[in-house]
């Protein structure tokens, strides 16, 4: 069994960040970096892009920051029992390397999700935290070999999902997907093909889906009126944005309030 010691998913940091540990720390390190960084690895120090993943051994030296406000980062602090430790070596990336998986984004929302289960209460919580780290690792080891056999994704892919994570991280905003190709200097056509190539989706559904999935955390943990909370994550029209949650969701904004609120009385 892989046991984590503790994990989070999207920790902003709200001012320049300088994080060293000397000795180390006592289990595998995880980081998914999500702001472009700085990173000292063999005494030399490295900038670290958006989209970035590296994974430490125990008690290795360890000292990475950002000399920006809104660092942001995933991370899985983990060590694995005696039997299964062969095989747990087998799946973990290259040691104190800057590595760029193919989709950033999958393995994001994986760790989002394994931290929802490790600060849950479920019965059988270990066994799903096990579970789920292998399906992580699994997953991690795909999105490595990925990127290293498609050439278009070598030339493409970083800037793509530092596009992508940008969309993610400010999904009110006015995206303009024409001015997103501009920006990588593509045609409209093949910014589309590369995208939906990369993430199985068009970059205008990632937009939708971004927006909604804020529209969710504000309906789950906040008493912002529907007309207010349209506008929040970027729609014009309030009419609009209840069509498309219920599209996308299945039920409208105020169903879905209700239906979170009843579960949390449960």
């Amino acid at each position: 069994m892989i046991y984590v010691n503790s994990c989070g998913h999207d920790s902003h940091h709200p001012k320049p960040c300088n994080i060293e540990h000397k000795r180390g720390v006592p289990d595998y390190l995880i980081l998914l970096i999500k702001r472009e960084s700085w990173i000292y690895l063999d005494g030399e120090k490295h900038t670290v892009s958006p989209n970035s993943l590296i994974c430490f051994p125990p008690d290795t030296y360890i000292h990475y920051g950002c000399d920006a406000i809104g660092y942001n980062d995933d991370w899985i602090h983990f060590l694995p029992d005696a039997q299964e430790r062969d095989i747990f070596l087998e799946l973990l990336p290259p040691f104190c390397q800057i590595l760029h998986p193919y989709n950033f984004h999958r393995l994001s929302e994986y760790v989002r999700m394994l931290s929802d289960i490790f600060y849950g209460d479920s019965r059988y919580r270990e066994q799903s935290i096990d579970a789920f780290l292998h399906i992580f690792l699994y997953a991690l080891q795909e999105e490595l070999e990925e990127n290293s056999n498609d050439p278009s994704v070598q030339k493409y892919y970083s800037a793509f999902s530092g596009l992508r994570t940008q969309i993610y991280n400010n999904p009110a905003n006015n995206w303009s997907i024409p001015a997103l190709a501009d920006s990588l200097a593509l045609s409209l056509s093949y910014f589309q093909h590369l995208y939906k190539q990369f993430f199985t989706c068009s970059c205008q559904q990632d937009i939708i889906s971004a927006r909604l999935e804020l529209a969710k955390y504000y309906l789950t943990g906040s008493d912002m009126s529907i007309r207010s909370l349209s506008d929040f994550c970027g729609y014009d029209n309030e009419l609009h944005f209840m069509r498309q949650f219920k599209k996308f969701v299945g039920m409208t904004p105020t169903e879905y309030r209700q239906k979170c609120a009843f579960i949390r009385r449960a």
